[in-house]
């Protein structure tokens, strides 16, 4: 399985398989000008339909993420900045919600580490 999309989010599927597939390129897991799998094989990988899988690499192409080579499939190209500024704001608002209610900063920070020593086994 390439990755998992989680089918009871109230994020569209299409829209899961975006984010999945701009955090594979910024942590180095597709390559710029490495193929990303077919739109029929990542489909039935995910279990999901055709359809849903092509509108995602539709919006990453208008995006500038992929690009299509005809006969051949979906080539990475990469990601731009302000995919990484627009995570980072969302972040920030979080921690502002949760420092407006009152949650301790060691708290969050624990957090924090936690998932980047997760990562980090991975």
């Amino acid at each position: 399985m390439w990755f998992y999309i989680d089918p009871t989010s109230h994020v569209p599927v299409y829209k899961q398989i975006c984010e999945k597939i701009k955090g594979m390129v910024i942590s180095g897991k597709l390559e710029i000008g490495g193929f990303v799998p077919s739109v029929r094989k990542l489909a039935k990988d995910l279990g999901v339909n055709v359809n849903t899988v092509a509108r995602a690499y539709r919006e990453l192409v208008n995006e500038g993420v992929l690009q299509p080579i005809k006969g051949e499939g979906y080539v990475v190209r990469g990601i731009g900045e302000d995919f990484v500024d627009e995570k980072l704001k969302d972040l920030k608002k979080v921690l502002f919600e949760l420092k407006a209610m009152g949650i301790d900063e060691m708290k969050i920070l624990e957090v924090v580490r936690e998932v980047f020593k997760d990562d980090i086994r991975g």
